[in-house]
């Protein structure tokens, strides 16, 4: 399945630092609108968060980037039937920590080490500690061509861990015109591809199709006491970005949500929830200082 092979958590770059200490902030907010779900009700999202990213060089050969993320997802379940009457669950946190060691082995090659700490959770459930690795090959077949592949493994809330592919691409097809694996809209664990037009220096547009992945702890107040919960869906997204100056620019987005499924996971790690929803528009902002 194209949405497997690209459940990558993204834990490499495809143009790592070249010199110095870098810091990036990132923030978003995204609104999902009401959607009808399969066995009943209904259910709508908000989303914000903040993302950090430090990139140091450490030799000529050898960059370092820590990333902290912290994300705050909150549902809207509605109705009397179904999964929508049992307001299974309301605000999950998420908060990430990693670490990405890029180690150029030529010119053209290089390998990427990264490891991650993360915690989601519904609120007043326990944090439950997540922990995972992942390595990747990347190489660049020209200037216009960059493929490289891994595979990473991370564990889940009341789940084996999970393990995913890791997929690079940076591919220019044109003076304005590539594609990536760099999504300029992904936040939490979304991945996917990008085509991406820069008709002039301040302004960039993107379409691009992902796959929006989250597993988190319940609290021990709803259906499913201490139980999992997850939410999928494949986002097709049409942004704009504005480049105010060379270390802000803000991005405008709109799009739909197709093929979005919730499950719940009880205690025991036995299924006892699985539906679907209908497609839903959304809409977001993001924003990024370089400093």
């Amino acid at each position: 399945m194209f949405a497997i092979v690209l459940t990558t958590a993204l834990l490499c770059q495809t143009s790592p630092e070249t010199a110095g200490l870098t810091s990036t902030l990132n923030s978003h907010f995204y609104h999902q609108f009401d959607s009808s779900i399969t066995n009943g009700g209904d259910v709508s999202m908000n989303s914000v968060g903040a993302e950090l990213r430090l990139m140091s060089e450490v030799t000529d050969e050898d960059d370092l980037e820590f990333r902290f993320q912290f994300q705050q997802d909150d549902w809207d379940f509605g109705g009397t039937a179904g999964l929508g009457g049992l307001d299974a669950w309301e605000k999950v946190n998420t908060i990430d920590m990693t670490v990405v060691w890029t180690h150029e082995y030529s010119k053209q090659d290089r390998w990427v080490f990264g490891g991650i700490v993360r915690a989601s959770y519904e609120t007043d459930a326990s944090t439950n500690t997540q922990g995972g690795a992942s390595v990747a090959y990347v190489h660049s077949f020209s200037s216009d061509l960059t493929l490289g592949g891994g595979v990473g493994v991370i564990g889940q809330a009341n789940a084996d861990p999970k393990a995913f592919p890791i997929i690079v691409l940076e591919w220019k097809l044109t003076d304005t015109l590539r594609l990536t694996s760099d999504l300029s809209t992904r936040f939490g664990s979304r991945t996917g591809l990008e085509l991406v037009w820069t008709p002039r220096a301040d302004w960039t547009f993107g379409a691009g199709y992902s796959y929006s992945y989250s597993r988190f702890r319940l609290n021990g107040n709803g259906f499913a006491p201490n139980g999992a919960a997850e939410a999928t869906s494949y986002p097709l997204t049409l942004r704009a970005t504005y480049h105010a100056t060379p270390t802000f620019n803000v991005t405008i987005f709109g799009g739909i949500v197709f093929g979005g499924e919730l499950e719940i996971t009880n205690n025991a790690r036995q299924l006892v929830q699985s539906t679907e929803y209908e497609n839903a528009g959304t809409f977001g902002l993001f924003g990024k200082i370089r400093f």
